[in-house]
């Protein structure tokens, strides 16, 4: 990937050049990129760190840049720096500008806030890529969100797209998309939100809640399953395929991948998580993990 980080101000005065026209087509979204659907929650936990990402859907327009400005709350921070298109769209079509401003201090009057600026074709000989048309929400990039151990559980923290703000600087910015040498509003916003939560989080394909995802997993699901044994402590995590039943397929699919024959199991795996948004297969996971961080 070719990928040359500009100067702050670079990126946001060529980003801005053009007139300002009506609203587009162009819809921003905040939420979590590894969800099948799109998801507009991020979980979190005490001391942690994760990833919240930025996406945009268009179905008409090629768009040859972004002004991404979003606000948040305390005790959030943005880690600067750590903005990123690597696997995204803006990664495919080798975006070669990109830069990212965080404004963490309540101090100076207005908040905490996040100023992106993107430009896809900003180098010589200018070939004119730019990102795609779709329908479905496309990644922009992504950055990562760390959680004090003060952070308040059961608690979601919105992360809204938010206009007319200057974060560490003096010029005054808002959310705008270039298309045709344009710098355009969007359309609309759909506002993501981290949550620090209070029920139990686990690992998908922990079946008997050791803490480990291994052979012991799918021989405990084989024995609840023919042999009424006792019933998996987290019936979610147990449910290795995510479709909702505890059936013979969820042993199956553990034994094909620890041997390395199938696909991973969907999320939360590796790490720890909760049910993917929304959660619509009424099983649930009230026991903790011993591989999970406790949320007081």
């Amino acid at each position: 990937m070719k990928t040359e980080r500009a100067t702050y101000g670079l990126v946001l005065l060529l980003l801005c050049v053009g007139t300002v026209s009506a609203l587009d087509d162009t819809v921003f979204l905040g939420g979590r990129s590894d969800s099948l659907l799109f998801d507009p929650t991020v979980s979190i936990q005490p001391g942690g760190v994760q990833h919240f990402s930025f996406f945009y859907s268009d179905p008409s327009s090629n768009l040859q840049g972004f002004t991404i400005t979003a606000c948040f709350e305390g005790p959030l921070v943005a880690l600067p720096g750590t903005f990123t298109i690597e696997g995204s769209i803006l990664d495919d079509v080798d975006a070669e500008y990109v830069a990212m401003q965080a404004d963490n201090s309540e101090d100076d009057g207005d908040g905490r806030q996040i100023i992106i600026g993107v430009l896809i074709d900003a180098l010589p000989p200018f070939d004119g890529q730019t990102a795609p048309p779709t329908f479905f929400p496309q990644e922009i990039g992504r950055l990562d969100f760390y959680a004090p151990q003060d952070i308040d559980c059961s608690r979601c923290y919105p992360i809204t797209f938010c206009n007319q703000i200057n974060g560490n600087g003096n010029v005054v910015l808002s959310n705008k998309v270039v298309i045709d040498n344009e710098s355009i509003d969007p359309a609309g916003y759909y506002d993501g939100q981290i949550c620090a939560p209070a029920n139990a989080l686990f690992v998908r394909g922990d079946a008997n809640n050791d803490g480990l995802f291994d052979v012991a997993d799918p021989i405990f699901m084989l024995n609840y399953l023919f042999l009424n044994s006792a019933e998996p402590p987290c019936p979610d995590a147990a449910d290795a395929d995510n479709d909702g039943l505890l059936n013979i397929t969820d042993p199956v699919f553990m034994v094909l991948y620890i041997f390395g024959i199938g696909v991973a199991p969907p999320y939360p795996f590796p790490d720890c998580g909760l049910e993917s948004y929304p959660d619509i297969d009424g099983l649930d996971c009230q026991v903790l993990s011993p591989a999970c961080p406790v949320c007081p």
